[in-house]
């Protein structure tokens, strides 16, 4: 879900920006255009004048989730940070909020909290706000109740001590989206453009990178995003790769022969290795997952059990007793 507050009364002494408006349309235009995301819910602007009506929001997408989603909460506005109030924490604007008043604001604890009591198996918090880069604090220490759970990214505008983020658009981008604030502006340039890497779909690791590098080679002045995972797995696969098939980087050479499958499939890499190829032939595949459970590692059981699963879904019968074969005679020693 995308929340974008823009306007704020003339009394409130916080700035009205068309780019944030313009950032949550973009998104939300975006993700609702993209397959592998089944719904984006815009907040309204009746739900974006008060934070009980964002977190009413918040809660019913919340509410709807289940184990296998992904829980994404889009974040587009003014963030302010109070030291001098108890347990410190990021604060996001709402279009009621005024400046030096901390009560109109909607505390991130809130939306954290919201979040972490979804059922979705990922969630995932981009902020293109000031103070975004304190977000990963929240709470103060891993046990406490304001971080996000186990399975949680936050993705953001700002970095280390960097506090403020640009508002106004980046010239240098394409039409809208130089309408757009600088961050919004070239994540959604990524998501819209995609990226040279082959793969069909881009991974939480890969979006990051694609904009910090967009950023530092912007003729703009731009500071970099901070991305800050707790168990989640920056080889998730989030959104369509849009470019054109024939602009990418050829894939790399395939593995040949057992020993040169495990090895690939143990070494770390940015996203993770199509299983097509090996799938092809039952009794090679056999044979790798043999050698991985012979292994004895977490790791290399991991990786049996998803190559297991998937032969188990695309073999035949016969397929599948020449898979087992190979296997089986590995469990037997």
């Amino acid at each position: 879900m995308v929340i974008g507050p823009a306007e704020y009364g003339p009394d409130s002494g916080i700035p009205s920006y068309s780019w944030i408006s313009a950032s949550a349309r973009t998104y939300a235009e975006v993700l609702a255009g993209d397959d592998m995301w089944t719904s984006c819910r815009l907040v309204t602007q009746d739900e974006l004048r008060t934070a009980d009506g964002v977190m009413q929001a918040v809660q019913e997408v919340a509410d709807q989730t289940e184990p296998d989603d992904v829980f994404m909460v889009v974040y587009v506005g003014h963030g302010a940070h109070w030291r001098d109030l108890p347990g410190p924490q990021v604060h996001f604007s709402v279009e009621s909020s005024r400046r030096d008043s901390p009560w109109t604001w909607l505390s991130s604890w809130y939306l954290y909290r919201a979040m972490r009591k979804s059922e979705a198996k990922l969630k995932v918090l981009i902020a293109d706000c000031c103070y975004s880069n304190e977000l990963p604090k929240l709470g103060g220490s891993p046990d406490a109740l304001g971080i996000l759970d186990e399975g949680s990214c936050v993705l953001t505008a700002t970095k280390n001590d960097w506090h403020y983020a640009d508002a106004e658009g980046c010239p240098a981008l394409p039409y809208p989206l130089s309408e757009c604030t600088p961050f919004s502006g070239h994540l959604l340039n990524v998501l819209l453009r995609g990226t040279e890497d082959p793969n069909e779909q881009l991974t939480l690791g890969m979006v990051h990178d694609a904009v910090q590098a967009g950023m530092h080679r912007c003729v703009t002045s731009h500071d970099v995003p901070n991305m800050t995972l707790n168990g989640a797995r920056e080889r998730t696969r989030l959104f369509t790769n849009r470019m054109d098939p024939a602009l990418r980087r050829r894939p790399p050479g395939l593995p040949v022969g057992t020993a040169e499958w495990v090895e690939t499939l143990m070494r770390p890499q940015d996203v993770d290795l199509d299983l097509s190829n090996l799938l092809r032939d039952p009794r090679q595949t056999g044979k790798v997952v043999a050698t991985l459970y012979e292994q004895r590692s977490d790791g290399g059981r991991a990786i049996a059990h998803e190559i297991n699963k998937q032969a188990n879904e695309q073999f035949a019968p016969r397929e599948f007793a020449r898979y087992w074969n190979q296997v089986e005679r590995a469990l037997r020693r």
